[in-house]
């Protein structure tokens, strides 16, 4: 039987604001991504989401 309780949850990437950097890309890993002026605009229009730029910013574990 499958045992819901071992799964952990999936935390999404959230934009959040920052008191010097503004408007930040909150990653899962617990990293923040300060936006450029085009992300910013971008998302000012709701052109663009924070699981796109989750994809646009993602970076995979060096190789061993």
């Amino acid at each position: 039987m499958y045992d819901a309780t071992l799964v952990r949850g999936y935390r999404e990437s959230t934009i959040e604001e920052e008191p010097i950097l503004g408007r930040v890309l909150a990653l899962p890993d617990g990293r923040v991504q300060p936006l450029n002026g085009w992300d910013r605009l971008q998302l000012a229009l709701g052109l663009t989401s924070a699981r796109r730029l989750e994809a646009k910013y993602f970076q995979p574990p060096p190789a061993r």
